[in-house]
Parts: structure tokens; sequence; C-alpha cells
């Protein structure tokens, strides 16, 4: 049985916006909060050519723009410099992050394989941003027991006003994950192998994946607004060769979510 996260997820961000969103007119100009919901269509596992619809939540929440909650990822900015003056800005500090899990149960091709808990990652990211462009790198570690393995991402963007109601944000990405994750996420072991039938895969470190996104900002109101995102990533190496993706699969993943949203 799929485990569901979300209302965990929406009652954390809930706490975080009583504590910010009920006090005098300074506390209001410290904290910045966005709450809403929304659906994420995407693959039923990494790798997979069958898609789902999910709940979607939609959460931002933060402190004096030094402590940010975005989603399911913590982080606060403990190094904030200016940089190519007067626009340029970097921002270094921990980052903390919750990823979901996989259950054999969400397809097929995964049964006999068990299930992929859920982790938490930690570690540390960098972000530079001049204008409309941003660039930045995360570095996490598993630390919670879940696929045990590290990831490095790398993204560059652009945000594109369209007019006084619309952004668009383009945002180009690559990853890296060394061999726990793979093995976790993309490889078979002799014991999965016995159980599901099917041969042994190992799965080496490597660059996971590449993609594009494209997402959307509608102000509806001063209060309410509306997103939209597509996106397109294709698996590489290890991850593309899997027999969870280059048999039962596919290495062309995709994903669409709307959500809308209230800002305090």
């Amino acid at each position: 049985m799929k485990r569901n996260h979300t209302p965990t997820i929406m009652a954390f961000a809930a706490v975080l916006a009583i504590a910010g969103g009920g006090g005098a007119a300074a506390q209001d100009a410290e904290w910045k909060v966005s709450l809403g919901a929304g659906t994420l269509f995407k693959p039923d596992y990494e790798g997979s050519d069958e898609y789902e619809a999910d709940p979607l939540p939609d959460i931002s929440v933060s402190y004096r723009d030094i402590v940010f909650l975005r989603g399911t990822t913590l982080s606060a900015n403990l190094l904030t410099f200016d940089a190519l003056r007067p626009e340029g800005v970097i921002q270094v500090g921990p980052m903390v992050r919750y990823r979901f899990g996989r259950d054999q149960d969400d397809n097929d091709a995964l049964r006999g394989l068990g299930d992929v808990d859920g982790s938490v990652e930690a570690g540390v990211f960098a972000r530079f941003r001049v204008g409309p462009w941003s660039t930045g790198l995360n570095l996490v570690q598993d630390i919670a027991g879940g696929h045990e393995g590290m990831l490095g991402e790398a993204f560059v963007a652009h945000d594109v006003p369209l007019s006084d109601r619309l952004r668009a944000n383009l945002r180009g990405s690559v990853s890296w994950a060394d061999d726990d994750y793979m093995q976790s996420y993309f490889g078979i072991s002799s014991a999965q192998a016995a159980r599901s039938g099917r041969a042994p895969f190992d799965a080496d470190s490597g660059f996971k994946d590449i993609g594009l996104t494209l997402g959307l900002e509608y102000e509806l109101s001063a209060d309410w607004g509306v997103g939209g995102r597509i996106g397109y990533s294709r698996l590489l190496n290890d991850a593309a060769d899997s027999p969870l993706v280059d048999g039962d699969g596919s290495a062309n993943q995709f994903t669409a979510g709307v959500s809308l949203s209230y800002r305090f």
C-alpha cells in the first residue's frame, strides 16, 4: 500500500504559518507564507513509462529571507554576500529534505524487489543569482537509511516576466548519484533476483539524469495565485540501462503539475 505523507507535510507547514502569520505588523514583515495544493502527474516510479496523478502540496515559508521551507526542503542562508554588484548575490548554507520512497506495489515491474524507504537527505547548497539568471549546486547524503546514497545536483534558471501578473521560469538541471542511490533505485541484487526471477544488475555511480522544466505563475489577486509546470528529464548511464528502465520502463521521464495557493 502506498504511503501518503501529504497530511504530515501540510500540518508542518500550517504550524509554521500560524507561528508567522498571527502577530504584529513587524512579525508579518519577517514571515512570508504561501500555502496551497494541487496535482502532480508523474511516473509511478523513477524510470517507469506508466504515470499517476498524486496530490501536490504547494508550500512556501520563509523567515527574514534567511530560513526557507519549499515543499519538503528546508534550507538556511548562513552566508550571503554581493557579487558582480549591484545585482549579483551568492548564498551558501545547509539544507535538509525528504525524498519519498518506493513501494514494490507501485508497479508490476517492481514485484519481488522490496520497498525503498523514504529518505531524509542532508547537505549543503550554493546559489548565485544575477538579474533574472540563477545557478546553483546541491550536495546531499541520505541520513535516514532509505537509499543511503549521495546526490549532487546542478541547475541554471532564467525568470521571464510575461506581464504584470504572469511570470515564467525555465530551468535546466543535471544530477549525479553514487553507487548506493543507483543500486537502490535501479539495481537488482542477488536476493532481489531470486525473489523476482530477474537477472542481477549492478548500478554504478555516475550522472543520473539531465532535464528541463518550464514553470508558470499567475497572480489572480494580491493573495491568490495559480501555478503550473511541465518537465522532461532523460535518465543516463546505468539508470537508463537498468532492466527496470530499458526493459519495463523508459529513460524519457515527463512531469506536469498545477496548484492553487494563498499568500499570507
